[in-house]
């Protein structure tokens, strides 16, 4: 212990040394930009989104850029078709980020139930957002309930807007002036003409002759696949239901009908058949033919004497072999009663003790494959896309001990990082706006040609069935019809491997990427 010298005059010197602050960890900021659809000038806006963030991260000392995430021309209503925000998402997930900076909350999201779904997420992890237009900082909020009436009234929003182009759309219909978003195949437009593509064309042409000289449309796509005829957005198999569009779709004759679907009011909004609900606007000689509309008539009067043909016939023949007893696994067999089809186990037909499964109408059956049909068709992206990405993952761990795919994998990395320095030096003005779109044009083309390499590497290496088949019903999925209102061989093809029934209501239907799926069945008056 210490003892002070009693004998000295003098009090001991203290001399007081300042703690030491610790210093601050910088705060990794990350910014996401979305311009909408109807911008006039999507490229600007983007750019200029871009540099405004780059520049406003730069002048705070206390962050730094961790990364700018930037979406153009992709409605905000569908999370799902926004990769970088996606993308941004998933960084949050692994720990990259600590803040989000948006312009808007109509930026964010549009979707209530998906809007309040990231924050919270966000907030679990950690992440606060700033929403400069409300300006929201969710790092701050002591509750949820502002969050929600932003969010509701963010989704109000996108209504009115969406109410606004719906009359617009309809104004423009009204006075001949509308023009369609996508051109049918065989098109280009041109200013507001549509302009033949001769080769597409004579495409058209041949499906059109085809048909007409006593071939079925599984035939017709079967031979445009063998003969490798290329189609439009990157894809490249034929299906029937695409041959049946080109076949039914007025749009050959050089006439026009306009508004044959239309958006639900309810958000997320749906296209669905306009079956007379809303007015239709028809429209003739509005551009060059490629079919003649006598020809287009003929077609029209064969596919419905095929139709006739087959009414009543064709589901039975499509289920047989298809449909097994959850109870005893002895597969169903047709039968008629009353001149009314029914599907039945083969035991229980027999012998009712042996099999408790009764008969079950073909109607039921048919109209819960259908209902099944029309959810994967609304909700594929729901549905589908996230067990396709699952099996992708999967199937990339496994390829990840290939040396060439690891060198690839670095090199995106590399390219990567490049790009977000010449994205902090043009916001600090030291690469000029020519420099920096040249650079980073360069660094997207290196980038999108590794990554078709990575594709082809995969691909050479064997694809999984699953991923292969999932793949397919995706891409079935993207180009069939809205409504079905009978069952197709195409259906089931594609779609289903077999169909389970475990009561009188109640079914499973096996895709055939090993996905299960449960159906009830209505019970009708027999």
């Amino acid at each position: 212990m210490y003892q002070p010298n009693s004998t000295s005059a003098e009090p001991p010197k203290i001399t007081l040394i300042q703690a030491r602050k610790p210093e601050k960890a910088k705060l990794r900021v990350a910014a996401y930009a979305r311009v909408s659809s109807d911008s006039e000038d999507q490229q600007n806006s983007y750019i200029a989104q871009v540099d405004y963030y780059t520049r406003h991260i730069a002048t705070q000392e206390s962050w730094e850029l961790a990364d700018i995430y930037a979406d153009e021309g992709i409605s905000g209503l569908v999370a799902s078709k926004r990769e970088e925000f996606n993308r941004m998402i998933q960084d949050c997930r692994d720990g990259k980020i600590d803040r989000v900076l948006v312009k808007s909350i109509s930026r964010f999201a549009r979707n209530t139930k998906e809007y309040i779904q990231y924050v919270r997420e966000l907030l679990r992890l950690g992440i606060s957002i700033h929403f400069e237009k409300e300006n929201i900082d969710t790092g701050k909020m002591t509750s949820e309930q502002i969050a929600t009436i932003y969010g509701a009234f963010s989704q109000m929003e996108s209504q009115n807007h969406s109410n606004n182009m719906r009359i617009s759309v309809r104004i423009r219909m009204e006075k001949g002036d509308y023009l369609s978003p996508s051109e049918p195949y065989g098109y280009r437009l041109e200013g507001r003409t549509l302009m033949i593509i001769p080769e597409q064309a004579e495409v058209v042409r041949r499906i059109y002759a085809a048909y007409l000289s006593g071939q079925g449309k599984d035939d017709i796509a079967d031979g445009l696949n063998k003969a490798g005829v290329p189609r439009t957005k990157g894809r490249t198999v034929w299906h029937p239901s695409t041959v049946a569009y080109i076949l039914t779709n007025i749009a050959y004759t050089g006439d026009m009908l306009w508004q044959k679907s239309f958006a639900t009011n309810e958000i997320p909004f749906r296209q669905v058949r306009n079956k007379g609900e809303k007015p239709k606007y028809f429209v003739e000689n509005c551009h060059e033919a490629i079919i003649s509309k006598e020809d287009f008539q003929r077609v029209q009067a064969l596919m419905e004497s095929r139709r006739n043909q087959t009414n009543g016939t064709v589901s039975s023949a499509l289920l047989a072999k298809k449909i097994r007893c959850e109870g005893c696994g002895t597969l169903f067999r047709r039968k008629i009663v009353n001149e009314k089809v029914y599907w039945t186990c083969r035991r229980h037909d027999r012998n009712k003790d042996l099999c408790p499964t009764s008969q079950i109408p073909e109607e039921q059956i048919v109209t819960a494959i259908l209902r099944m049909y029309h959810k994967l068709k609304r909700h594929r992206a729901q549905i589908l896309s996230p067990v396709l990405s699952q099996l992708t993952e999967l199937r990339e761990k496994e390829l990840r001990s290939n040396r060439r795919i690891n060198d690839i994998d670095k090199e995106i990395a590399q390219l990567t990082e490049q790009n977000l320095v010449l994205v902090r030096l043009k916001s600090k003005g030291y690469v000029d706006s020519a420099l920096y779109l040249s650079q980073t044009g360069e660094i997207d083309f290196k980038l999108r040609e590794l990554r078709r390499q990575r594709r082809r590497i995969m691909e050479a290496n064997g694809e999984d069935s699953q991923i292969k088949a999932t793949q397919a019903m995706l891409d079935y999925l993207e180009d069939s019809p809205e409504y079905l209102e009978e069952l197709t061989e195409e259906v089931l093809e594609t779609l289903e491997d077999n169909i389970t029934i475990s009561s009188e209501t109640a079914m499973s239907i096996s895709l055939h990427n090993g996905l299960m799926l449960k159906e009830t069945m209505e019970r009708t008056v027999r």
